[in-house]
């Protein structure tokens, strides 16, 4: 497939006037998430964590140990934000590391009890916050939702990495290719 297949055709002056930024999902989903983010991080900072240290938390509440790479997967935190954040959950007594039985070079994490209990406070806030954000909806609607919002999520790993603030070169991705191609050649 070429970076230019994935283009849409170009759209006439008229069309383009009637683009309603706040009926597309990448500004519907935006704009729910820092909504809920915000209010859940406010109500969080009482226990001294941010969010992304409660996604490291909550993700090893749930499956552990795990590797950084595994948890950077999981939490979709960068692995250098990530390690960082690991340091400082470590050194506030919240996270363990050990080695793997299989292989004595890889590290992997678990929380402490201090980072159990913690997280055991935290989980009835993030589940009130869920039931909030999804109150009015049917049960089969809310599996239908979080069935497409991973289908969404799947489909959306295709465009990279994110590209970052310094680099001035489009990413090497397909999409990177398709918008150096709209630069070079821009529709009339």
């Amino acid at each position: 497939m070429s970076a230019t297949s994935l283009l849409p055709e170009p759209i006439e002056a008229e069309e383009a006037a009637d683009f309603d930024l706040e009926s597309t999902l990448p500004y519907l989903l935006n704009r729910a998430g820092v909504r809920i983010g915000a209010a859940f991080s406010e109500d969080i900072r009482r226990f001294g964590l941010s969010l992304h240290q409660w996604r490291v938390l909550a993700c090893l509440s749930h499956q552990a140990p795990q590797s950084i790479t595994e948890l950077a997967a999981h939490t979709s935190i960068e692995v250098s934000t990530l390690s960082r954040m690991v340091s400082s959950l470590f050194d506030g007594g919240l996270l363990a590391r050990g080695r793997s039985d299989d292989d004595a070079r890889s590290v992997r994490l678990h929380l402490t009890d201090e980072g159990r209990e913690l997280a055991d406070h935290i989980i009835p806030v993030a589940s009130l916050y869920e039931r909030i954000a999804l109150s009015g909806m049917s049960e089969d609607e809310v599996v239908l939702l979080k069935a497409l919002l991973a289908k969404v999520y799947n489909n959306v790993i295709s465009l990279g990495p994110r590209i970052p603030a310094r680099r001035k070169s489009p990413a090497k991705t397909a999409v990177g290719h398709a918008i150096a191609a709209i630069e070079k050649n821009p529709p009339a």
